[in-house]
């Protein structure tokens, strides 16, 4: 059995017309696919503390920890290991000021760890994730990519993809749910104009 990681970076619930689509994929699943859900704005986090900036760079220098280092670092390791142990990755973004929200860039620094996510050897520096994902932008407007160029305000699509590149996750889709603001039934619209991209994506994992 595979195992599918869903990272809903949206607090609206099912107003959501990121998680709308995202709901799409995880209904048209096979059956055989697991799912992993963390609803970023609800889950507990490990903060970005002194202790655990120390403890990242002793455990990549392999050396010893103090207890409150190891205690926090614990934490840390247990969201890597969830992250980690995915096959695919499905991820409902919605654009909060031309960027990700700050919920997900949370989640990011909280995981993205040398050692842990990626490492840095004579080759110089490899990921050390795997796996494919679904990335589901949900905008108001339309950020789409203009005579062949990214939009100069989509900072969603730009970071997101350096990021699982940088720690090894190069087979990234992009489906773009916008103009959500366009009136009461904008979202339902625009989900449903992605529906069967939405769907094709469920069905290619097994």
């Amino acid at each position: 059995m595979s195992r599918l990681l869903y990272l809903n970076a949206s607090p609206r619930g099912p107003m959501s017309a990121a998680a709308q689509a995202a709901d799409v994929v995880l209904g048209a699943l096979n059956p055989t696919v697991e799912v992993d859900r963390i609803d970023l704005f609800d889950a507990e986090l490990p903060d970005v503390t002194l202790e655990v900036t120390a403890a990242k760079i002793k455990n990549f220098m392999s050396m010893p920890l103090e207890d409150e280092e190891a205690k926090q670092w614990a934490e840390v390791t247990r969201l890597v290991d969830q992250f980690l142990s995915a096959d695919y990755y499905l991820m409902g973004i919605p654009m909060w000021n031309f960027h990700i929200p700050y919920r997900l860039k949370h989640y990011i620094d909280a995981i993205n760890h040398p050692g842990l996510t990626f490492t840095r050897d004579a080759d110089g520096p490899r990921g050390l994730a795997s796996g494919k994902a679904l990335l589901v932008y949900a905008r108001g407007g339309d950020y789409s990519p203009k005579d062949g160029q990214p939009d100069p305000l989509d900072f969603q699509s730009t970071y997101m993809k350096a990021w699982l590149a940088s720690i090894g996750i190069t087979d990234v889709q992009e489906i773009l749910v916008q103009n959500t603001l366009m009136g009461p039934d904008a979202a339902t619209s625009a989900v449903a104009g992605v529906e069967q991209e939405l769907k094709a994506f469920a069905g290619s994992l097994d």
